[in-house]
Order: structure tokens, then C-alpha cells, then sequence
């Protein structure tokens, strides 16, 4: 599950961490010319013992004097006149000297493993990265404003702070992750509590279920209405799709399966006096909750649309739930936009996520109607149903 997008989440740390650690690198190698400077200094202690100059002084009083026997006595005493190993004894008072700059090469050392230990990120190096990472993000149906979302979260974090090359992998993972969490946690729903608050009013509680055609609306319904009954709860579904052929054959067959009632009327009746129905069936019989499926319609569709706003008008729900297929990918994001400006979303369901790759449409959606993610749909049978957990989530992601 979502194996595209932990690969390019995967790689994107990598790619990273690698800015991080190969600059540094770079710094040592400028600064290698200026260790090597101190070590000139051994060289000039020896130069004083090669120096000549004594000798030729001697050479030229030797040649004014005319006797040869002469000039091997000046010769034979020579040595004893210019005592050159004399010489470096005299210079021994900048020994000192030397002791004294070695401190200072230490402290330049350290510096240097400083530069290499560490690294300052700037706002460049981020933009620089989302620059090379962006495609890859994109391809994994992460949309265009989510990673503007990340990019800004990840400077907040990274920008400006030292990161220890040792660490930088660990670290960066841990921006990324605070900025994935920052797209997906946009609050939670607790529909239990809902139903609770509802039955204190001294009435059942009411969910409209949204979505385009295929999204798979009509099998949550189903798998809903086993969520509550598992916790304990009676629901009733409401079969206010009158538009698509076979739709209410398809819940009678769920609740048939799931031995909960079904509140219908026919083909091409009001979709909100079919709900309206079926709060009152509920309300009278104690039942806990009301689960409304709706037809599926796209924006372009104006009656459709018109339809389900006055279905929100007259039931006035206590959760609007939109259902949306994963695998559409960025579609999804603007099919939350259209559906949220139309009737208000109060939360998500994404529907299979155990054939998807990808999976950035899940951080997407959440983010573009600022939302939040209550069940992943995970399989057709009743059961595979995932509460949605944003940290859990985005661990998984970088695992």
C-alpha cells in the first residue's frame, strides 16, 4: 500500500541528506593549503647550517696573500673560526616562537571539523531541493499547493539551523514527517459522540453520505452502518439515490446482508423527502442513526447539484460525508473543492487505498478543504474499514 509514494518520500530524504553532507566536503578541501603552511616553518631552522658566506669572506683574504703555505694554515683554521654548528644555537630563541603557533593550528583544526560536522541550510538549499524533489512529489498525486505546504514547513524547520552530518538523515526525516502531519491533521470527528449528543436531544443522529459516481459511497454506507452496529448502535439506511438505476437494489442487498432496515421510495422521488422519511422512521423506533446515500453527481451537473443542497437544506445532517475514490488522484482534490463550496464537508472518507500506489490524494484532500480524513476504505468486505490516524499515517510513510 502507497509503495509509490514511500519510494519518492524515501528518496526525497536522501536527496537531502546528500546536500547536506557533500558541501561540507567541499570547505575542507579549501582550507587543506592553509593547514599546510605551519610546516614551513621546520625548514628555516636548518637554512642557517647551509649558509656559505663565511667561506667565501675567508676565500678572498686568502687570495690576496701571495704564499701558498699561508693559505693552508687560514684553510686548516677555518673550521675552527666560522664553528658552524654554533649557528642554529643562536637561533634556538625561535623555538618559542614555533610552541607559540601551535595552539593556533589546533584551533584552526577544530574548525575545520566544525565545517565538516556541520551544515547550514539556508532557504536556497530548500528551494533548491523542492526544485529537484517537485516532479517526483507530483507524480505521487501530492498536489502543487500541498508541496508549496511542505516546502514553507520545511524552511520554518531547516532554514538557518546547523545540521550534524552524523544525524542528517534522522533530522531531515523528522522535518518531513512534521510537515506531512502538517497536511493531514486538520482536526477529527467523533461519531460516536455525535450519535450520543443526538439521542440526548431525544433524536437519532443523521449522516449524508456525497460523492461523484463510482466513488464508492453506497458500499461505505454498508460499511458504516457495520462500524455502529459492532459498537453497539441500531442504524437505519436511507435509500436517497432515486437517480441511478439499480441503486436501491444495491442498498436493500446491503442491508439485507447486514439485517438493517432500509427506508425507500421509487425511482426519480425526492431525494430529500426519502431522508426526511427515514429520520422520522428512526426518531420513532429509537433507532441511533440515519445513513443517507445520495446519488452521485459531478459540478457540471446543476440539478443534481441543486438536488443534494436541498437534501442538506431540509435534513439539516449532523455529518456530511464525503466519500472520494483515491485512485482518481488530483481529481479527488478538486472534486473536494466543488462538493465542499456546494454544501460544506464536514469530513472524508477515501475509498480504496488497498489498490493504491500512490496515495498523496489522501494528504491532498485533507489539506485543500482543510477537513478531516475519518475512515480509509481498504477492501469490499464490511470490515475494511481504517480509522484514519494522521500521526500513525505519516510514520508509516517514511518507515
Amino acid at each position: 500500500m502507497f509503495g509509490f509514494l514511500k519510494e519518492k518520500l524515501k528518496k526525497s530524504v536522501s536527496r537531502l541528506t546528500k546536500k547536506v553532507k557533500e558541501r561540507p566536503a567541499k570547505k575542507l578541501e579549501e582550507k587543506k593549503p592553509r593547514v599546510a603552511k605551519p610546516k614551513a616553518v621546520k625548514p628555516k631552522i636548518k637554512k642557517p647550517a647551509k649558509r656559505v658566506r663565511p667561506k667565501k669572506a675567508e676565500k678572498e683574504i686568502v687570495k690576496e696573500r701571495p704564499v701558498e703555505a699561508e693559505i693552508h694554515e687560514e684553510v686548516k683554521e677555518e673550521p675552527a673560526k666560522v664553528e658552524i654548528p654554533e649557528e642554529p644555537v643562536e637561533e634556538v630563541p625561535e623555538a618559542p616562537p614555533e610552541e607559540e603557533k601551535k595552539p593556533g593550528f589546533l584551533e584552526r583544526l577544530r574548525g575545520i571539523k566544525e565545517v565538516v560536522a556541520e551544515k547550514k541550510l539556508t532557504d536556497k538549499d530548500i528551494d533548491s531541493f523542492f526544485a529537484e524533489s517537485g516532479t517526483d512529489l507530483l507524480q505521487a498525486n501530492i498536489a502543487l499547493e500541498a508541496v508549496d505546504h511542505m516546502r514553507d514547513s520545511m524552511k520554518k524547520e531547516l532554514a538557518g539551523k546547523k545540521i550534524r552530518r552524523r544525524g542528517a538523515e534522522q533530522f531531515i526525516t523528522k522535518a518531513l514527517e512534521d510537515s506531512l502531519f502538517g497536511l493531514v491533521n486538520q482536526g477529527s470527528v467523533n461519531l460516536e459522540k455525535i450519535i450520543k449528543d443526538a439521542k440526548k436531544q431525544g433524536r437519532s443522529a443523521c449522516l449524508v453520505f456525497l460523492g461523484y459516481n463510482g466513488s464508492g459511497k453506497t458500499t461505505s454506507v454498508g460499511k458504516i452502518a457495520r462500524y455502529l452496529m459492532d459498537k453497539g448502535y441500531k442504524p437505519v439506511l436511507a435509500a436517497g439515490d432515486t437517480f441511478r438505476a439499480a441503486s436501491i437494489e444495491q442498498l436493500e442487498h446491503h442491508g439485507n446482508k447486514l439485517g438493517v432496515r432500509v427506508i425507500k421510495h421509487g425511482y426519480g422521488a425526492d431525494s430529500a423527502a426519502v431522508v426526511f422519511d427515514a429520520r422520522k422512521f428512526a426518531d420513532a423506533n429509537r433507532y441511533d442513526a440515519v445513513l443517507a446515500d445520495t446519488a452521485g453527481r459531478t459540478h457540471t451537473d446543476k440539478n443534481l447539484m441543486d438536488e443534494l443542497k436541498k437534501v442538506v437544506r431540509v435534513n439539516k445532517p449532523d455529518l456530511k460525508v464525503l466519500v472520494l475514490d483515491s485512485l482518481t488522484g488530483n481529481d479527488a482534490v478538486e472534486q473536494a473543492k466543488t462538493f465542499h463550496e456546494a454544501v460544506g464537508v464536514d469530513c472524508v472518507i477515501m475509498a480504496k487505498i488497498d489498490v493504491n500506489e500512490k496515495g498523496g490524494s489522501i494528504l491532498s484532500v485533507s489539506y485543500a478543504i482543510k477537513k478531516p480524513i475519518l475512515f480509509l476504505g481498504t477492501g469490499q468486505e464490511y470490515g475494511d474499514l481504517k480509522k484514519f490516524n494522521p500521526g500513525r499515517f505519516v510514520k508509516e510513510l517514511l518507515e
